[in-house]
Parts: structure tokens; C-alpha cells; sequence
């Protein structure tokens, strides 16, 4: 993970420093080099010198697959197009469940390494899909190699996102030097400070406790141990993922590049369609129109238009399915994303009925009040519920819903 060590800290400031400096004094042409080789050594500290060269070689290649689709957005294009998604998502599965595919791991004949280390592919992949169904839409022009195989680097956001679009990147990035790069600099230093207090000041007080429930234990019952643990785990996932996207953004700030927002108070979120909207903001446009909105599109297809809460529900399940494997190659995962389908379904269900909007648009403000806090509470309980599912497996997760709810 960037930023863990006293080293990586002292060497990504002192790469933020030179590239600011260069920004200032260099020819665009001489900055997408600086910024290649600081993209590659810093994450030279975290994955191999191999996996960082077959990520350049799969951008390279995706990048040739962009300047075809371009010139070519017919049926030509999404050809192109369509194999070009497909590879990258049969190489991502091949890697990441090899056992699915009858593999041990992904090596290439008594290699002793993996060949590709899977730090960062998840990303990698949104990314180059994104590019691609950007192209071929026409809402994006490919023009340079290295400010792609750059996007792709980009080591700030490289483990664990924002999932930038290209198009973002390229537009910062390119702009010249002045006002609006500078303006960023103190805003990214905030930030910085901002996510290094979540995760290595805050996080530390209550870690323990969000981890394991057992520290509880001499406290009080075990359901109540488990039900404390799982808030505390909700404040835990939150605080370290929204902490390094504040650091990741940050970072970016200071390079000159506005990176998207990726949390927006999502436990303030009064319905778990809104939670989805706030939460991991760049990740649920994804979900939403690269995997949701074609699934409804297809099955509109087949007759089922009229009915729209059904095609919704479909969508939901299937979408969060595959969200789901996404997120890990156990069946806990599964469960986690069926879970959050199951409250999407609910709540489209609930949104429809006849009793939603009045409620929802009372002109008391005690009720409005009310309905509001309501809202927050059962999303966050329904939200807290699902992290269990998230965070333990196997056993663990057998002995937790036995303990709670009786049910194996």
C-alpha cells in the first residue's frame, strides 16, 4: 500500500516536488516523460518491474484498440470494441479466480512468480473499459500513448481509486501551467492531511474492536459484542477507504490534476439507492452505466418493458452479483452484493407504492424530520448488516449469523 512507510512517503513527496518544479520550466512533451518514470518507480515499490511492464504493454494495445474504434464507430467499431472488453475481462478473471478455470494460479509454466500481481487490476480494468466505451460513443479522443499508459499508472489512484475517466485526466493534465493548477496545491495539501488523520490517527483508536468482536466479549453478550463490532467496522471501512481517497486526491491536486470526488456522507443517506449514489462515488457510475443500464436495456428487449420494477429488481440483483465476485473470489462476497441487491429491490418496491410520497413530502417538519432520521437509521443498520457479510467468511460468518439471528 502507498504511503505505509517512511520511505515511500519521503519518496513520493520528493517525486511531488520535482514534478511540480518541472510543470514550470518543461515543454508538455518533457512532462509526460518526468511523469512516466515517476509513475513507474513508485510503483516499482509495490509490485514487480514484470506486472508494471504488462500493464503498459495491455495499455499500449488498448490504446491502439481506441485509435481503430475512433475511425470506425460503426458496426466495425463495436466489434473492435466489444472483443476488446471481453479480452480484458477474460485476462481479469483468469487472474484473479484461476481455480473457476481449472488453474492452480496464473503462471506461465514453472515461472516461480505470478506473472501479473494483482495490486491495482480491479482499477486497471474500469479504467480501460471506460476508455474504450468513451471512444466509441465519441465522448473521448485518444490523442498521446504516454498520457494513457500515465492514466493508467497514475500511481495515486492506482490501488484503490477515484476510477478517473480519461478524458478528466487528459484535459488537467494538458492544461498549461497557471491559475487553475495552482489553486490546487494548498486544497491537495488539505486533503492529504485530512486522510492521513483518518487512517494512521482515528482508525487506531477503535481498529481493534472493528476487526474482532471478542474484545467485546467481557463487556457484554455476544450479540451485543457483534452488533457493537459491526458499527465500529462501519466506521472503520469508511474512515480507510474515504482516508486514502482524500490522500489519493490530495496528491493528484498537487500534480495538477482534479481527480473526482469518491464519498459524499453516504451514512447520512436516507435510502440505500441514495448510499449507492454517495458511496464509492466513482465506482457506482460504473456499476451504474456500464453494467445496470445495458442489463435493463437487454432485457427490455425481450418483452418485459411494461413491467419496470421487475426489469429494475433484475437489474439490481445481477448487477450487485457481479459486484460482488468483483470485490473477492469467496461466496461472502456473493452474499454482500446480493444483500445491498435485495435492498435496492425493497426500497424500488417501497418508492413505488402509493404511501411513499406523501410521506416523503409531508408539510409538517416534524414529520419530515422524522421520516428523514428514520431513514438514515434503517439505511445505516441495513448498510452495517451487509459489512458483515464483507468482512467475515467461512466459519466466521456461519458463527456470527448463528449468534445473532439463529440462523446457519
Amino acid at each position: 500500500m502507498l504511503f505505509s512507510s517512511g520511505a515511500e512517503f519521503f519518496l513520493i513527496a520528493f517525486f511531488l516536488l520535482f514534478q511540480w518544479v518541472t510543470r514550470k520550466y518543461l515543454a508538455l512533451a518533457a512532462q509526460r516523460v518526468v511523469l512516466l518514470a515517476g509513475n513507474l518507480l513508485i510503483l516499482s515499490t509495490i509490485i514487480s518491474l514484470a506486472t508494471l511492464g504488462i500493464h503498459v504493454l495491455i495499455s499500449l494495445l488498448v490504446f491502439g484498440a481506441m485509435a481503430i474504434i475512433a475511425k470506425n464507430r460503426d458496426k466495425r467499431g463495436v466489434a473492435i470494441a466489444s472483443i476488446s472488453v471481453l479480452i480484458l475481462i477474460v485476462l481479469f478473471c483468469l487472474r484473479n479466480y484461476p481455480k473457476a478455470f481449472g488453474f492452480t494460479s496464473f503462471q506461465i509454466g514453472n515461472s516461480p512468480e505470478l506473472l501479473i500481481e494483482r495490486l491495482g487490476i480491479s482499477y486497471i480494468l474500469f479504467r480501460n473499459i471506460q476508455s474504450i466505451v468513451d471512444v466509441l460513443k465519441g465522448r473521448l479522443t485518444a490523442k498521446n500513448p504516454i498520457d494513457y499508459i500515465n492514466f493508467i499508472l497514475f500511481f495515486p489512484n492506482f490501488l484503490a481509486g477515484p476510477i478517473d475517466k480519461f478524458s478528466n485526466f487528459q484535459r488537467h493534465f494538458t492544461r498549461p501551467e497557471g491559475r487553475l493548477k495552482n489553486a490546487l496545491f494548498w486544497p491537495g495539501v488539505g486533503r492529504i492531511v485530512i486522510g492521513f488523520l483518518k487512517k494512521y490517527a482515528v482508525i487506531p483508536l477503535f481498529s481493534m474492536y472493528a476487526l474482532s468482536y471478542e474484545p467485546f466479549l467481557e463487556y457484554m453478550s455476544p450479540q451485543g459484542a457483534i452488533l457493537l463490532s459491526a458499527v465500529c467496522y462501519s466506521a472503520y471501512i469508511f474512515l480507510d477507504f474515504s482516508g486514502y481517497s482524500d490522500i489519493a486526491i490530495g496528491t493528484g491536486y498537487i500534480m495538477g490534476i482534479k481527480t473526482p470526488e469518491n464519498f459524499d456522507s453516504p451514512y447520512l443517506s436516507t435510502n440505500i439507492a441514495t448510499f449507492w449514489r454517495k458511496w464509492h462515488m466513482t465506482f457506482s457510475e460504473f456499476l451504474r452505466d456500464l453494467i445496470f443500464k445495458p442489463i435493463v436495456i437487454l432485457i427490455n428487449k425481450t418483452g418485459l418493458r411494461s413491467y419496470r420494477n421487475t426489469v429494475s429488481i433484475i437489474g439490481y440483483f445481477l448487477t450487485f452479483f457481479i459486484c460482488g465476485i468483483w470485490h473477492g473470489d469467496t461466496v461472502n462476497f456473493v452474499y454482500w452484493g446480493l444483500w445491498h441487491g435485495l435492498g435496492l429491490a425493497i426500497f424500488k418496491v417501497w418508492s413505488s407504492s402509493k404511501a411513499f410520497t406523501p410521506l416523503h413530502n409531508s408539510q409538517s417538519t416534524l414529520k419530515q424530520g422524522l421520516t428523514t432520521l428514520s431513514g438514515i437509521i434503517i439505511t445505516f443498520s441495513f448498510v452495517t448488516i451487509g459489512w458483515l457479510f464483507f468482512h467475515y467468511k467461512g466459519e466466521d460468518l456461519t458463527v456470527v449469523f448463528e449468534t445473532l439471528f439463529g440462523i446457519k
